[in-house]
């Protein structure tokens, strides 16, 4: 028995080592380096920052894997934070295309074999308002606005790929996803898109009688913003705003009846007790002085619902089979929710010396991927308020991310990446998606089925009993390939012999004449 058990270990570091080993173009690294075009202008558009509208270009920076010859490659827009005001001016070292995570995020999708894009969009709100209304209506325009210059990046790349197809990206295979606010904008880009979504109760501007919308799409343009209205300059609007997935790190969503049943995939990761954005449902609050703006909803409630309301997650995600070990993690804590990885991080610690009312006390973590320098943040804080409360400001940024540290950062982008990536492959079709053979079929009863022994080293039986019996057998290996299948049989044992079968795990699908099951079995 210890000898079993002894190579059950040595078999399952060995598939260890393999899958660490294992190289396949956009699940893991192929490329060691990466090309950067910085400041791309992607579109012009109104911005209300400095409080008159007035026309401001649209900025990104475009990564791509150096020395690729592919001529098709699938598109990662990836959306920063920064509470929608601009980075140092929102007492954040966070909120531009070159955030430290950010740019991270884009190069490890680069070195997979994405194209992939850090894209700025329009900012300005006014959340230090005493009035509820304009706090909330300008938090809302202020989303509007960046969900248009979100689509209008991808509607950019669609107009390359039909003239100078600069990038050559393959426009039918497209994820857009965020950090923080730019989680936000990712899942309202993939499900705000009727008007009435736009005229629930908490979106109704109070002070007005009788309430009418914040937001005024005879103002502001319409969902794709390819009219142009008085605040809104229509960018290739002959093409559409179409994308394939959507994910969100550490954002929320306006309201989840904005979900239906023909959303885009949509995966989320999330700190727990996250302090700023609701995990569940909860309210959104100004960062800097805790003020109420409206209720959302995070990553929590958003993949309960899409789960058991949309029929891609289903199809997409519940029907792959992932055996990775961020999966694993994420499936003990996520409540059997598909697509959603929690990170519990570490209760707060001591108080920070800072000063200020309550600003000793640490708060929970929400985004402890972020990190910056601190001299650099304190320097530019000073220069542009004028004064030297730079370190006090840090301070207070380090309430929520006390030892924050590029190998911090880096560690949880590593679990972003892990989860994420698998699930983006199949999202976009892309090769080594690996899927559930079939899945366990509800009547299907798993006691109906013996297989036995597992691990083996020789050979595998499959044994059922009462009136049911086997009609076929197929085996895969973990990309997803079918390397095995026995067809037309009517029996209740059968033996596969491994017949040269690399060591290794395999999912195998036995077809019953009640339906089908899937397991999981180890050639050592």
């Amino acid at each position: 028995m210890m000898r079993k058990k002894l190579q059950l270990v040595a078999t399952l570091c060995l598939l260890a080592f393999s899958f660490n080993g294992f190289s396949q173009r956009y699940l893991t690294e192929i490329f060691t380096s990466v090309t950067v075009t910085s400041n791309v202008t992607y579109g012009n558009n109104l911005s209300v920052l400095t409080g008159t509208p007035a026309p401001s270009d649209l900025k990104m920076d475009v990564y791509e894997p150096t020395g690729d010859v592919l001529t098709a490659r699938p598109l990662v827009i990836v959306l920063h934070t920064g509470s929608f005001l601009p980075a140092i001016a929102n007492g954040q070292p966070t909120g531009s295309k070159t955030d430290s995570a950010v740019v991270e995020m884009c190069n490890r999708f680069a070195k997979r074999g994405y194209v992939a894009v850090a894209a700025d969009y329009r900012l300005g709100w006014n959340a230090l308002s005493t009035s509820l209304d304009v706090r909330t209506g300008t938090l809302l325009n202020a989303v509007y606005r960046s969900i248009q210059d979100a689509k209008n990046c991808v509607r950019y790349f669609k107009e390359d790929k039909a003239t100078a197809n600069v990038y050559k990206i393959d426009t039918t295979k497209i994820a857009v996803g965020g950090l923080g606010s730019g989680g936000y904008i990712a899942l309202a880009y993939a499900s705000l898109n009727q008007v009435a979504e736009i005229q629930l109760a908490k979106f109704l501007d109070n002070s007005a009688s009788p309430p009418v919308p914040y937001i005024d799409q005879s103002l502001s343009g319409n969902f794709d913003g390819t009219n142009t209205t008085g605040l809104n300059i229509a960018n290739y609007p002959s093409h559409t705003s179409t994308i394939n997935m959507a994910f969100n790190v550490g954002g929320a969503i306006g309201d989840t009846s904005w979900i239906d049943s023909l959303e885009v995939p949509i995966v989320g990761l999330h700190c727990y007790k996250d302090p700023n954005a609701p995990y569940k449902t909860g309210a959104v609050i100004v960062p800097t002085t805790g003020d109420f703006v409206v209720e959302a909803s995070g990553s929590y409630d958003v993949l309960a619902y899409v789960n058991s309301d949309t029929i891609n997650n289903n199809l997409i995600f519940k029907n792959s089979l992932y055996t990775d070990p961020f999966t694993t993690k994420a499936n003990l804590v996520n409540d059997g929710i598909e697509g959603l990885f929690p990170f519990i991080t570490p209760a707060p610690g001591a108080n920070l010396s800072c000063t200020g009312p309550g600003a000793n006390a640490q708060k929970e973590q929400g985004s402890p991927w972020d990190w910056w320098s601190e001299a650099t943040f304190i320097a530019q804080y000073n220069g542009y308020s004028g004064t030297t409360n730079g370190s006090v400001v840090n301070c207070m940024q380090l309430l929520s991310n006390p030892d924050q540290s590029a190998t911090k950062g880096r560690m949880y982008i590593d679990t972003i990446q892990g989860y994420l990536n698998p699930r983006m492959v199949c999202a976009l079709g892309l090769a080594g998606c690996v899927p559930n053979p079939a899945g366990v079929n509800e009547n299907v009863n798993v006691s109906d089925i013996t297989i036995f022994p597992n691990p083996s080293s020789t050979e595998i039986n499959f044994s059922v009993n009462g009136s049911t019996t086997i009609k076929s057998v197929e085996l895969y290996d973990v990309t997803g390939r079918m390397v095995k299948q026995i067809v037309g049989l009517n029996t209740q044992k059968y033996t596969v012999q491994r017949e040269g079968l690399s060591t290794g795990l395999y999912i195998t699908k036995i077809q019953l004449n009640k339906g089908s099951i899937s397991k999981k079995i180890i050639l050592e």
